[in-house]
């Protein structure tokens, strides 16, 4: 299903309904074109940091991907396990899209607690490592985010100092970043998890790797043109 949302930098089209939300879903099909002041808008999201722990893919590639994600969503999860492989292989590692991650905690307390797991993780460079682990627990698990969880699934995580993790759970300076960076997202509008920005437009939900390579290619093909 085709489905508009508003961002408050801008308009997108977004594509989708496989999302969870702590709001109704517009049940309207709509597509509504996005001018080029709100895409622009969009795209000036992307942080490009080269010292960013949040993000992979090369800083300068011309597609960025923002991943606006909560990591107790099994959408998020179906994305991170059907999706992301296929993008990081024919994408990512030829330098073509960057990605970068939101916290976007809005299901429960442990979305809060997950996020945090997740900035402890990217203290130690290993934030996509641990994404990886903790996805596949969301995607194919019982639900179960307990702290004795989150330790187990750091301790699957190569190279992963585990004291210096459990610390970083109870740092309130990683829990203060993820609720300022919760609060920018929902102040951007995103109530639906997984979000995407690509680029130039919005994606909302797990999508197939088709709706993406679309996006992608569009986009790289006008970067080539110019």
């Amino acid at each position: 299903m085709i489905a508009a949302v508003v961002l408050a930098l801008g308009i997108g089209t977004v594509i989708g309904s496989n999302t969870q939300n702590t709001t109704a879903a517009n049940e309207d099909p709509a597509t509504t074109a996005s001018p080029s002041a709100e895409s622009n808008a969009l795209a000036d999201l992307a942080r490009r940091d080269d010292a960013d722990p949040f993000a992979m893919g090369a800083v300068d590639a011309p597609v960025v991907i923002i991943e606006y994600a909560d990591f107790t969503c099994k959408y998020c999860g179906a994305f991170a396990e059907e999706t992301l492989p296929t993008l990081i292989e024919e994408y990512i590692d030829a330098g073509h899209v960057r990605m970068e991650w939101r916290d976007t905690p809005i299901l429960s307390e442990s979305s809060v607690s997950t996020a945090i797991a997740g900035r402890a993780a990217a203290q130690q460079d290993l934030f996509w490592q641990f994404y990886e682990v903790l996805y596949a627990h969301t995607y194919t698990g019982d639900g179960d985010f307990s702290r004795d969880r989150l330790l187990a699934l750091a301790g699957e995580v190569d190279g992963l100092d585990l004291a210096a993790f459990e610390t970083g759970l109870d740092d309130p300076e990683l829990a203060a970043a993820v609720e300022q960076e919760g609060s920018q997202s929902r102040a951007l509008g995103v109530t639906s998890t997984p979000t995407f920005v690509v680029g130039e437009q919005v994606i909302q939900g797990a999508q197939p790797i088709e709706v993406f390579r679309q996006i992608i290619d569009a986009q790289l093909e006008e970067e080539t043109s110019q």
